[in-house]
């Protein structure tokens, strides 16, 4: 993959360069976050919408061509230099700009600090994309407030950390380069802050910025535009001296498993209608809903790290699955058109180009009323009636102050819940929340709407609301959920068996 072309959709000539004039604000758009780039070529500027996740790609008075964003020519008179940026040195600044050839408005945000003699002007979105935040888990982590124990928790012992990833942290950022970053950012306090913070000015300001409250020199080697006394970085292509201050670091994740092969047929295939050469590469295109897991969009502007030491990382295996090589007349085969289309989009929504399960049910691993639900989930998948399962496994939001049911009853285990996003064959999709109840007789939701929604919007709000009312889906929450054309039916819980509860679930489901 690295190897291959990405491209986006040009408004310029064949084979004429395009000089990358500014970076916008990142905003949502269509549920998604992103960001318009401007390119400037033969005295024309054209505004490019783009995912946020691309923002690796994209380097400022930079040159592209043809669309091909893998690949870029820095300005004549830029030189590389290492330098160290100590913590009490900097200085935020911003000041309105103006874009060349464009009317947008813009405000440039920048850290400005002295070296050799000169004044140095580092970006914020460069500091972002390559020092806090240089792959695309972290970057859309940015919009989020305490949304790390999502994800993972951490487990802290003399030296070492012990990182339990969730079935929502995918897979491929277990990679031996992310999860040093990662680790390197959890592990240095100034860091981590620094980071976290930043979700809350976006929350309310709808803007990225950050005061440099790192209290440790961070030297990176950057191009850089020097004019008069003045030195521009245009681009950071390494972060050095990185230390973690642990020697071993140990990971767990759903899919980290031993497997032997099995006689078994698949449940599901996934065939393209559409396969071809792997030279041609992949076109990014906005309007998909989601990424797909085969597509690493690949630290693309070559950005290294360098660590003062490499911890040793060893991976938990967790059960045995099993591998199914086999189909037979029962293996249902989803058709994947558009095979050379991607997007750089935070995984989510409907995942239009893969068809696919957010996480496979006989992946899911639960425990007491929550595996009872999963195993529900099982005998309801094998009905024709259903497409798709798609389950999504977390725990309560926080609530606003000291919330007793964001816990179970040892006042330490937090309380999970489970989201199953139905889809029909017929195209129909319901949604159901259980909530891990603990001897509590709290019915499960179940939501549909004729209209295409924001789902994880509406989650949110329906959770959120059900810590602050003590653990209660009251009336006036589920009336504002209402009025949004949301339709919410209760089911309340049987102590029947599995067939019987999967039956029953079904018949609420108005299909």
């Amino acid at each position: 993959m690295s190897k291959q072309q990405v491209k986006i959709a040009w408004p310029f000539a064949k084979g004429e360069k395009a000089q990358l004039l500014w970076i916008g604000e990142p905003f949502r758009y269509d549920h998604k976050m992103m960001i318009k780039a401007y390119f400037r070529s033969q005295g024309r500027t054209e505004s490019i919408l783009m995912d946020w996740g691309t923002l690796p790609c994209l380097a400022i008075q930079h040159f592209y061509t043809d669309g091909i964003i893998t690949a870029s020519k820095a300005p004549e008179g830029v030189q590389e230099i290492d330098m160290t940026i100590y913590p009490n040195n900097v200085k935020y600044h911003e000041r309105p700009w103006s874009i060349q050839g464009s009317s947008d408005s813009a405000t440039s945000r920048s850290f400005v600090f002295a070296f050799n003699g000169k004044n140095v002007i580092l970006p914020v979105i460069e500091v972002l994309r390559s020092i806090l935040a240089p792959n695309g888990f972290l970057l859309y982590r940015l919009f989020e407030s305490n949304s790390f124990p999502q994800f993972f928790t951490e487990t802290y012992e003399p030296n070492k950390i012990h990182l339990s990833f969730s079935s929502q942290y995918e897979l491929k950022y277990t990679r031996t380069t992310f999860i040093y970053q990662l680790v390197w950012l959890l592990t240095n306090r100034d860091l981590r802050q620094t980071y976290e913070n930043i979700a809350f000015t976006w929350l309310q300001e709808r803007t990225l910025k950050f005061e440099w409250s790192f209290t440790q020199p961070i030297t990176i080697t950057a191009r850089v535009k020097e004019k008069n006394i003045t030195c521009t970085v245009l681009q950071i292509v390494n972060v050095k001296n990185k230390d973690i201050p642990y020697q071993h670091i140990s990971i767990s994740h759903p899919e980290i498993q031993d497997q032997e092969k099995s006689n078994e047929a698949k449940k599901y295939t996934y065939c393209s209608l559409n396969k071809q050469g792997g030279d041609e590469g992949f076109i990014l295109d906005e309007q998909f809903d989601g990424s797909t897991e085969d597509f690493d969009l690949v630290q693309m502007n070559q950005l290294k790290h360098e660590y003062t030491l490499v911890p040793r990382i060893d991976r938990v295996k967790g059960s045995l699955s099993k591998q199914r090589t086999k189909e037979d007349e029962n293996t249902k085969k989803y058709y994947i058109n558009q095979d050379t289309i991607r997007s750089t989009a935070d995984s989510g929504g409907q995942q239009l180009v893969r068809g696919l399960e957010h996480q496979f049910l006989h992946e899911i691993q639960a425990q007491g009323e929550l595996q009872d639900f999963i195993n529900v989930l099982k005998v309801l998948e094998q009905y024709p009636i259903i497409g798709t399962i798609q389950v999504i496994m977390d725990v309560l939001p926080d609530g606003h102050g000291e919330r007793r049911f964001t816990k179970l009853s040892d006042n330490i285990t937090k309380r999970n819940y489970v989201i199953a996003q139905i889809y029909l064959g017929n195209g129909k999709q319901f949604n159901i929340i259980e909530i891990e109840r603990e001897n509590r007789s709290l019915s499960m939701l179940i939501l549909s709407s004729r209209e295409t929604c924001e789902w994880k919007t509406i989650y949110d709000r329906l959770l959120i609301n059900l810590v602050n009312d003590s653990g209660t889906w009251t009336s006036k929450s589920l009336k504002n959920i209402e009025g949004q054309g949301i339709t919410v039916v209760k089911a309340k819980h049987s102590s029947k068996g599995v067939q019987h509860k999967a039956e029953a679930l079904l018949n609420k489901l108005d299909y």
